[in-house]
Order: structure tokens, then C-alpha cells, then sequence
């Protein structure tokens, strides 16, 4: 290229520059004056400055205002320990916008939609990949064809064409697909932050608004769920959504803990305005300093720990019984704390025992034979009758304390007639002489209270209700009055918030209150006391009188006690329909143990079955009661009172054993030592153990509630091959040759 060539190139390398930078000025000046022009004649609308209650339109921009309000986080619900049991759980309705998508970022949608794709399918499985190809792939193209045409339609000078254009485009800014259900509390299928952060990674680059990657709108909001399941709803409470006056949907919180403790658990609410411009929401300077101050957490009773072994007792016994459903809770004695509450009902679906509502404090039932305990303490309390009277009975004629064991019917009502002189009207005052009658103001929304007089006051009435008919009790007032025995008279509330935490962390405890100083005379406590625990020995509760904790109570200066004193009940459930008892029944037991120093009142009411308290309600209370006394390491094992908290082991490998005690804290004596022993208790009742070896002889037969691992072990030593069948601890052993078959059950 020759010098005059050259110049003329640089000429007209100079001369696009130039015309590109007039281009610039021009396009920055007019873009200035555009802005300075908007600002002029519609920046007092931006900035929410027109009348509130007005629809403004400028320039084919529409200004409304829209009213709202910003509440801080609601307070979490949790257990005694703090642990949170119920909190708000941010999660987003998710929804893709093709007019999110500018056309810088049109190349990187089209790049990565079958990726999107892939994840909204996922999400959401019941959206087929061809609905999402047709609606999201193929229907942006067709999106961006309808927009260019309609921004052309709106350059156009007619002014028909133009509005055309304009409606075209607000219709096209509208569109979007839902990828999500929007009543998500009605959804598993929940849009959580990790998800959010796939799809905004997978557009890495995008050039318009950050907050709508890959064109989706993602909209959050809070649902209010439990961090993990075994607590139930209906106490701890639910979440619906109303609209307001103003047209604002709002969580309402009326049942359970959320109900009672609404306030509490609040945040601060305030209200705010926001601006609408052509249906898209603008913020306004107004709401920046807008900060609403967060809940108060409350801390429950609940016990985790206690509430799990509660629930599996209660799930089991419901299916041995074939019930419809059925409660149970654990109360503390001294306090009234509730450390667990469960409520289950057969749900036909899941083939399972599901928590769907309260039972234990929402409800009422004729309690049956456990107000028997009420009818006894009424008939002591006058002085006219004693447990060692006679009275006539449906089978006979025995003391007041029998029919009570056995749960005699005409027994208790012939007491209190005797008592009463026959007048049904004192009976009833002598009964809420007591405090059966108080309001125990329960900290659940929507708590019932007990009707004890029947309507109709006829001499069948009284008889019923000696012995738990014609009267409707909540089950939680049978476990509060039956825990007054057990404290001595002293009537607490049942308690369910344990302290209040604000949000900077300062707790308040609260107090437990006493309803009641005394229920009755402590003549009556320690007679109605003894009752309770022969019903347990010799009564309708026998079944689950448990001989190793009693007997190993006997010595010259105590008596044989039982480890739970209570009573059953049962009760037929009267229909409405044909207007008569059925012959399904509420089976209820009520207890409390230890019998000798109670430390926890158990209640298990079992609704809808044909099986008697004493096998279903009963049991389940008892298996309660032994892992509250064993697992859970509650009382004293140094106390012989309590010596049934000792642990023993049929056989084991003794270092391990020795180790296992050792942590116990238990003492361990020696008969000899060995590679496997026997472990008994000590036969002085001090707590200890003692651990006796295994002969060789007796290994074999010994093996009997071993591990696997250990039978294994022994009888590879004697050269035995062995086979395991099944699954937990050594059955029985089948000796056939060399080979050894170890027989493993979970009994």
C-alpha cells in the first residue's frame, strides 16, 4: 500500500470514529433529555406523590398504589431443651417469564433451556418434558416473534396500530408458566434455595436483571412446618391463609400453642404502601427503613426424647387393638409440665396411624371406669363410707375397696348413696367441691373444659355418672385430677410453656400453678393412693403388675409396691344415630410410677376398639413407664426403692460389660472371672451387680438373649460352624453335628 494510500485509509478510519462518537454524544444526550423529560413529567408519579386512592395515567403508563405490610419473623416453638420444633421455612413459588429474557440473553436461554427444562421436570414431574418443550422452547420463539411485532406495531404513527401494539405488549409482559403449585401447604413439591442457586448457576453470564435468571421469576414466601415429624400439629398448631379487609392474604394461627400464644410468637407488623406501574411493582424510597422487629420464641414442655417413646407405645398398642384412634400424654408431677402429647388416627390411605387432630384437649369423652376414682374420693370425703365397708355389687357383696379393684359398677354407686344419702344433687357438689369443675385454662387455642352435669338429672343419670357415663371429660383433665393423687392432693395446672425468649435472647421462665391446695383430706390421698395401686396388684390392671420390680421391694420394713398405681377404664361409645351404645369402646388407663415416689402421671386412652383397657391402654402406660425408668436413666439406681432401674444381662463378653457399668456409674462385684459372664443383681438391693462366669458346660444353654455376634463367637470357639437364621437375639440353638443353628428373634 502506497503513503497516499495509507493516508487516505487512516482518513477514513478517523472519520468512522468520529461519526461513532457524534452517534454516542447524540444517543447519550437523548437518552439525558429522555430521562430529564420523564423525570419532569412523571417523576412525581414514581415517587408515589399523586392522591393514594387514585389510578393515574401518563403517557400509556398506568400508577396505582397498592397497600401491603412487612411482618418480622414469627417466633419459633420449641421442646424443654430448645430445641425448635416449629419454625417458618423460606421457600419460593417458581415461575418462568418469557419477557424476564432480553434479547442480549436470548443466545444463552436458547443454550441452556434443555437444562431448565430438565430441572422444572424435577421439580415438578407431573410437567411432562413435551408440555415444557412446547410451552417453554418452542413458546419462546414464538414469544419473541409476537414482541418484535408488537414493539413494531407501537412505533407506528397510526395511532389505531399504535394502541394496538401497546395492548399487545402489556399482554405479552403477562404471560408466564407456572412451574409450581401455588398453595404450596397443600404441596411436598417445595421450591427451596438450593434449587434457586441450580438455575441461577446455570446461567452464569446473564446480562439483564440478576434476579431473574433464565427468565424465572422466583417469589418468596414462608410456610410453617416442623424441623422433624413426631410432635403433634393440633398442639403445637397450624397455618391457614385469609384475606383481610384490605384484600391482603394473612396467616392466621388458631389452634394449638400458635393460637394460645399468637401474640407472643408475632412479629412486628407494618404496614407499608408499594406502587404499581403498568402492573410491575416499583419500590419506594418510603419503605427502606422499614425493619419490623422479630417474635418471641416459646419454649414448650415437650420432652423429645420422652414424646418419641410416648408415640411408638401408643402406635403400637392402637394396631394391636384395631382402633379408630386414640391419645396419650406424660405429665410431671410436681410441675404439671406435659413432657409428651400424642394424638393418632388411622388414616385408611397410608394403612397407618397418622396425627390429625386433638383429641387430648379439643376433645371430650365419657371417661368410664377411671372417674371411678373421682365417685371413691367423693364417698370418702363425707366420713359416712370407708374402703373396708361392705357394699352390695353386681356379683356380691364386697368392701368399697374391692368393687374399686375389680371396677364394680353397682359397688361405687351404692357408695355414694350411701355417702350422699341417696341425693344426687350433693353428689354432684361434692364433686366439684374437689376442683373438678375449674377451668384449667390450657395454653391451646379453642380448649375444652369438662361437663359433669347431665341434662337431664334423672336417678340413671346418677348412676351413670358414679361410674363415668353422662358426663364429658377432656382426657387432659383426667391426667391433671389423677396427678393431684399422685402429688398429694396439690392440683397444678398442666402445663405446656415452659419460658418465653425474646429475640435478643433474654428468657422468661414462667410458674407452675396451683389450681387446687388440696383437692381432699389427706386421709382420702393416701386411701384412694393405696386403691390404686391394688387395682394395679390384684385389680383390673394385674396384667401388667410386674413381679421383678415389686419383689425385689419386700423386706422387713417395706411393703411390696407396684411400679405404676392406677386405674382403667372402659367405656362403650354411645352412637348418635341409632341413639344407643355401640359395642366399640374407649379404653383408657390413667397412672402414675414410680408407685412409692411418683415422679411422672401417664394417661393412654385408646378410642374405637373392642378390647378392655386392662389389655391395650394398660400395657402401653407400662411400657412407658419401664423406658422413662430404664432407657432414659430417671431415678436413683443406688436407691433400693428403684432398684428395678438396675440393668442386668443374661450372658456377655465381659470387658464389655465391665466397660458398660462402669459409665453406668454401677458397681460391679466378682464370683470370677471369665471371657463371658452372667450379670445379677446384687442380694444385698444396694444397686449393684454381680457378674458370675460361664462354665463352659453351661455356655450353650446360656446363649439364650445373646447377640449374634457373641453366640457366634463362643461357639466358634468350641468348633462349632454356625448358621444364623433371622434377624436380633439368640432364640434357640440346634446343635446338629458340627453345625451349630443359632435361631435369632427380636422378642
Amino acid at each position: 500500500m502506497s503513503k497516499q494510500q495509507q493516508q487516505q485509509y487512516d482518513l477514513k478510519i478517523q472519520m468512522v470514529a468520529h461519526l461513532l462518537f457524534v452517534v454516542l454524544v447524540v444517543c447519550g444526550i437523548t437518552a439525558i433529555i429522555k430521562m430529564f423529560v420523564l423525570r419532569i413529567n412523571l417523576g412525581k408519579y414514581y415517587a408515589g406523590r399523586f392522591p393514594q386512592d387514585s389510578v393515574i395515567v401518563v403517557k400509556n403508563r398506568t400508577f396505582a398504589f397498592d397497600r401491603t405490610s412487612e411482618m418480622g419473623k414469627r417466633g419459633n416453638i420449641c421442646s424443654d431443651d430448645g430445641t425448635i420444633l416449629l419454625t417458618d421455612i423460606y421457600i419460593y413459588d417458581l415461575y418462568w417469564v418469557p419477557s424476564n429474557i432480553t434479547a442480549k440473553d436470548s443466545a444463552l436461554f436458547m443454550a441452556k433451556v434443555d437444562s431448565l427444562i430438565d430441572m422444572f421436570h424435577q421439580i415438578n414431574p407431573t410437567l411432562s418434558i413435551d408440555y415444557l418443550n412446547k410451552n417453554i422452547k418452542v413458546g419462546y420463539v414464538e414469544f419473541r416473534r409476537q414482541l418484535l411485532e408488537a414493539r413494531a406495531k407501537e412505533q407506528s404513527k397510526d395511532k389505531k396500530v399504535s394502541e394496538e401494539g401497546r395492548l399487545a405488549l402489556q399482554d405479552l409482559n403477562k404471560i408466564r408458566v407456572k412451574i409450581l403449585v401455588s398453595n404450596i401447604s397443600k404441596s411436598d413439591k417445595w421450591v427451596r434455595q438450593n434449587v434457586v442457586n441450580a438455575i441461577d448457576s446455570l446461567f452464569v453470564g446473564w446480562q439483564g436483571d440478576k434476579r431473574f435468571r433464565g427468565g424465572c421469576q422466583k417469589d418468596i414466601r414462608f410456610v410453617r412446618r416442623q424441623l422433624s415429624g413426631g410432635f403433634p400439629a393440633s398442639i403445637l398448631g397450624r397455618v391457614s391463609t385469609q384475606v383481610n379487609a384490605i384484600g391482603i392474604d394473612s396467616m392466621v394461627f388458631n389452634n394449638g400453642i400458635e393460637g394460645y400464644c399468637n401474640d407472643v410468637l408475632s412479629g412486628e407488623n407494618i404496614p407499608k404502601r408499594i406502587l404499581k406501574v403498568n402492573d410491575n411493582t416499583v419500590r419506594l424510597k418510603e419503605n427502606r427503613e422499614i425493619h419490623p422487629k422479630a417474635g418471641n420464641n416459646v419454649i414448650t414442655t415437650i420432652n423429645t426424647d420422652i414424646q418419641r417413646i410416648t408415640r411408638s407405645a401408643l402406635d403400637d398398642y392402637l394396631a394391636v387393638a384395631g382402633a379408630e384412634s386414640g391419645c396419650a400424654m406424660v405429665m410431671e408431677v410436681a410441675t404439671g409440665d406435659i413432657k409428651a402429647i400424642v394424638n393418632l388416627d388411622y388414616d385408611t390411605k397410608t394403612g397407618r396411624y397418622e396425627e390429625r387432630g386433638d383429641h387430648c384437649i379439643v376433645e371430650r369423652f365419657e371417661p368410664g371406669s377411671t372417674f371411678k376414682l373421682m365417685t371413691l374420693m367423693a364417698a370418702l370425703e363425707t366420713g359416712k363410707i370407708d374402703t373396708g365397708d361392705l357394699v352390695d355389687c353386681e356379683k356380691g357383696v364386697f368392701s368399697l375397696g374391692r368393687a374399686f379393684e375389680i371396677s364394680d359398677n353397682d359397688g361405687l354407686y351404692n357408695a355414694a348413696r350411701i355417702a350422699y344419702n341417696d341425693k344426687m344433687d350433693d353428689f354432684y357438689k361434692g364433686l366439684e367441691k374437689m376442683g373438678l369443675q375449674e377451668d384449667l385454662d390450657i395454653e391451646v387455642a379453642n380448649a375444652k373444659t369438662p361437663i359433669l352435669r347431665s341434662k337431664t338429672l334423672t336417678r340413671a343419670d346418677f348412676k351413670n355418672v358414679t361410674h363415668g357415663y353422662s358426663v364429658a371429660v377432656p382426657p387432659i383433665y383426667m391426667l391433671a385430677y389423677y396427678n393431684a393423687i399422685a402429688n398429694h392432693g396439690v392440683y397444678v395446672r398442666p402445663r405446656l410453656i415452659k419460658a418465653i425468649q425474646s429475640p435478643e435472647g433474654k428468657i422468661e421462665m414462667t410458674n407452675p400453678v396451683v389450681v387446687k391446695e388440696k383437692i381432699c383430706s389427706q386421709k382420702t390421698i393416701e386411701k384412694v393412693r393405696g386403691c390404686l395401686e391394688r387395682v394395679v396388684m390384684y385389680g383390673t390392671a394385674r396384667r401388667i403388675r410386674d413381679d421383678n420390680y415389686f419383689n425385689q421391694l419386700k423386706d422387713s420394713t417395706i411393703q411390696a409396691r407396684p411400679l405404676i398405681a392406677g386405674k382403667t377404664g372402659t367405656a362403650f361409645i354411645y352412637d348418635e344415630k341409632t341413639r344407643q351404645y355401640s359395642n366399640v369402646k374407649n379404653s383408657s388407663f390413667i397412672g402414675y410410677f414410680p408407685a412409692d415416689n411418683p415422679k411422672y402421671t401417664c394417661m393412654v386412652l385408646i378410642k374405637g376398639t373392642t378390647l378392655d383397657a386392662g389389655y391395650v391402654s394398660a400395657p402401653a402406660c407400662k411400657v412407658i413407664a419401664e423406658k422413662l425408668v430404664t432407657n432414659l436413666n430417671e431415678f436413683d439406681i443406688n436407691n433400693k426403692r428403684n432398684i428395678y432401674n438396675v440393668p442386668t444381662c443374661r450372658v456377655g463378653y465381659f470387658q464389655d460389660l465391665a466397660l458398660i457399668y462402669d459409665q453406668l456409674g454401677i458397681k460391679a462385684d466378682y464370683k470370677g472371672k471369665n471371657d463371658y459372664v452372667m450379670v445379677e443383681r446384687s442380694e444385698d438391693k444396694t444397686g449393684s451387680v454381680l457378674f458370675v462366669p460361664v462354665a463352659q458346660g453351661q455356655q450353650i444353654p446360656s446363649m439364650r438373649g445373646m447377640t449374634a455376634k457373641d453366640a457366634a463367637y463362643l461357639l466358634k470357639k468350641k468348633g462349632y460352624q454356625v448358621c444364623l437364621k433371622g434377624r436380633g437375639k439368640v432364640s434357640t440353638i440346634s446343635i446338629s453335628g458340627k453345625t451349630a443353628n443359632v435361631y435369632l428373634t427380636n422378642d
